[in-house]
């Protein structure tokens, strides 16, 4: 069961008065920063780097300066000049939301999730004001204390994330969708299905389909499937593979649902196509296998469990031993 992550929307802010620097260094340092700030939005890092580094050599302790470089180098995947520039930016303005938040991130993208969750705790101390984008904060502290297995912070977090979504009537289902996974984890394949359904009936006709719904559809298949309700799994499976034809997984759960099903021609069809995707795909090489089985043959089954054991399923080089063929 794969979870999703999310990353919250990055805040540019525009220049707050210097107000102790002299006056003709404080226009240029305006000047340079408004340069700076209008080509991070434009997309041209690299120009936005340069600026806002003129900007701190006139003045050195310039937090929003160094929050918007940390963005720009943030945008080029530069993580360690990014978590630098964001932690100055906190250094000369240690209530800032924006620099909190944006450690944060870098933080989270990294993996470091103590770390993570620290700053996104303090970000969200800083007001007493509930903003859109907390939202996409309590998803991410959800996603952190969920891998953390802290699971009822996990569920508060992303019921608060999903509070916010409905308060502000956001178009936002990131929550929605891994609190099922939550769910799902916990064997509340019920409350799974009602989440998973919201993705689904939010990203139905929107260009972001292929990037999301696939993901709920397959997930709320497999909560069919723990139910065994296979003919509703199969139509998510199927629903999946429609939006993203190339789905290895969704094709090999398909497979195991028909194989339950005694449907074997047709698991058989579904085991083959996520082979053709991913020839080294242990798991479905192990289905065939079975599959040969129950059809009597022999020989393919053997050649079948033999080749998953060699890509490293355990499962089949056990099933092989039960053979007598290893």
């Amino acid at each position: 069961m794969r979870q999703r992550t999310f990353l919250i929307t990055f805040m540019v802010v525009m220049l707050l008065p210097v107000l102790w620097a002299p006056a003709a260094f404080a226009d240029q340092a305006d000047d340079l920063f408004q340069k700076g700030t209008e080509y991070l939005r434009e997309g041209n890092l690299v120009k936005a780097i340069q600026a806002f580094t003129d900007v701190l050599a006139i003045n050195s302790k310039h937090a929003d300066a160094y929050n918007n470089r940390g963005l720009a180098y943030y945008e080029q995947g530069q993580y360690a000049p990014a978590e630098a520039d964001f932690a100055n930016a906190i250094k000369y303005d240690p209530t800032d939301e924006k620099a909190n938040n944006n450690l944060a991130l870098v933080y989270y993208v990294q993996g470091q999730y103590d770390q993570a969750e620290i700053y996104y705790n303090k970000a969200l101390s800083f007001s007493a004001e509930e903003k859109p984008y907390y939202a996409d904060v309590y998803n991410n502290l959800g996603v952190i204390y969920a891998k953390k297995d802290k699971f009822q912070d996990a569920l508060t977090a992303y019921n608060n994330a999903i509070r916010v979504t409905e308060t502000k009537n956001l178009g936002y289902t990131d929550a929605y969708y891994n609190r099922g996974n939550l769910y799902y984890n916990q064997g509340k394949f019920d409350a799974a299905i009602v989440d998973y359904t919201k993705t689904i009936d939010f990203y139905e006709g929107s260009v972001d389909r292929t990037s999301y719904a696939a993901d709920a559809h397959y997930n709320r298949g497999l909560c069919y499937y723990n139910k065994k309700l296979y003919d509703q799994a199969l139509a998510d499976y199927d629903s999946a593979i429609a939006i993203r034809p190339d789905f290895k997984w969704a094709h090999y759960s398909k497979g195991y649902t028909l194989f339950m099903q005694g449907r074997y021609d047709q698991a058989l069809a579904s085991f083959q196509q996520a082979i053709s995707i991913d020839p080294n795909f242990d798991y479905a090489h192990f289905g065939l296998g079975l599959v040969y089985q129950r059809k009597g043959d022999q020989k393919n089954c053997i050649s079948s469990l033999q080749t998953s054991c060699d890509l490293g399923n355990t499962s089949a080089c056990n099933a092989l031993k039960e053979l007598g063929a290893r």
